[in-house]
C-alpha cells in the first residue's frame, strides 16, 4: 500500500498535496525535529512554517501539506496533513526578532542558514492541522524515496507504507549503551523513550569536555539513574561539582563506562565508580577531585 491510497480513502486528491519530508542533515538535528514532532511542540510548526525557495515555490501552488519526519533508519513517520492558509513575506530581522523562531532554534546546534541573509524576504505559512488521518500521527511509517529536495509534489512521489504501529513513535530506536554518546542540548529535549530508559539505568558515565577533552568520571544511582544525574549536569550554567563549576556545560559531551544492574548496592556502584577513575586517571589528569 501507498501513501496515496490513505488519501485517496479520504477523497484528496494528491495533485493538491506538497509532502514534506523532513530530513536535517545533522544527526543531532534530525534527533531534535523527531523530538520536537513527537512531543507536539509548537517549535516544531514553527520549523516547518518556512522553508527554503524550492520548497516555498513547491508549497505555495499547493492546497495541502502532508509532513513527515526522518527516523534515521530508512523510514519516515506521518506527522499530519496541514491545510496551506497562506502566508507573509518576512525578512531575516524579522525572523531574528520572532520570539518563537528563537525558540526553535535552542534546539538546535547550528541554526545558521536557516533565516535568509541577503536575499530579501521568505515566506512563512499558515498551516492549520486537518483532522483527516490524524489517528495515524506517529504511526504510520512510510519508506523514504531517498530525494534530495524535502519538498516534493505526492502524485509524483510513491510513498510505500513500511508499517502502521499500534502506539505512537516518531524516534528511532535508542542506540546500544555501549555507543550511545548524548551532547548536552540534546539531553534536554531527548525524545520520550530514551529518557525513560536512562531513567530505569543506572552505572558509571563519563563527561568529555569537548572544548579540551578533559574527562570526568561519575556514578549514577538512586533516583531517575543515569537520566537524573545527567540532567542536573545540564540543568544550570556552570557544572554541579567543583571541577566542572569552573566549565560550561553546554560542551559536556556523555557516555556510559559501565552499566549496572537497577538493583545494584551504592557501596558496588560508587566502588566501579573508583575503579574506573583509576583506570582513565581522571583525579590525577581529570577533572575527579
Amino acid at each position: 500500500m501507498q501513501f496515496q491510497t490513505l488519501l485517496d480513502g479520504h477523497a484528496i486528491d494528491a495533485g493538491r498535496v506538497a509532502l514534506c519530508l523532513h530530513k536535517p542533515g545533522d544527526p543531532r538535528g534530525r534527533l531534535a525535529l523527531m523530538t520536537l514532532a513527537e512531543a507536539q511542540a509548537p517549535e516544531f510548526e514553527t520549523y516547518q512554517s518556512t522553508h527554503s525557495s524550492r520548497a516555498e515555490a513547491t508549497l505555495k501552488g499547493r492546497e495541502v501539506m502532508a509532513s513527515f519526519v526522518t527516523r534515521g533508519d530508512g523510514t519516515l513517520g506521518f506527522v499530519g496533513l496541514y491545510r496551506q492558509a497562506g502566508w507573509q513575506d518576512r525578512s531575516a530581522a524579522d525572523f531574528d526578532a520572532d520570539p518563537a523562531m528563537q525558540a526553535m532554534f535552542a534546539h538546535f546546534a547550528d541554526p545558521r542558514g536557516f533565516v535568509p541573509r541577503g536575499i530579501g524576504t521568505r515566506a512563512q505559512f499558515t498551516l492549520a492541522p486537518m483532522p483527516e488521518l490524524a489517528a495515524l500521527r506517529g504511526r504510520l511509517i512510510v519508506a523514504d524515496p531517498g530525494a534530495r529536495a524535502y519538498m516534493r509534489l505526492a502524485e509524483r512521489t510513491p510513498l510505500d507504507v513500511v508499517a502502521i504501529t499500534a502506539l505512537p513513535d516518531l524516534a528511532p530506536p535508542m542506540p546500544d549503551w555501549r555507543k550511545l554518546i548524548i551532547d548536552a542540548p540534546t539531553l534536554r529535549a531527548l525524545p520520550r523513550s530514551w529518557a525513560d530508559t536512562l531513567r530505569h539505568w543506572r552505572g558509571i558515565y563519563l563527561i568529555v569536555d569537548v572544548d579540551d577533552g578533559a574527562r570526568y568520571v561519575g556514578a549514577a544511582y538512586g533516583a531517575d539513574n543515569l537520566l537524573g544525574r545527567w540532567r542536573a549536569h545540564v540543568a544550570g550554567d556552570l557544572g554541579v561539582t567543583r571541577e566542572l563549576s569552573r566549565r560550561d556545560p553546554r560542551r559536556f559531551s556523555f557516555s556510559i563506562l559501565e552499566l549496572l544492574s537497577p538493583a545494584a548496592e551504592i557501596a558496588e556502584v560508587t566502588q566501579s565508580e573508583r575503579s574506573w577513575m583509576d583506570r582513565l586517571h581522571t583525579r590525577r589528569y581529570g577533572l575527579n577531585a
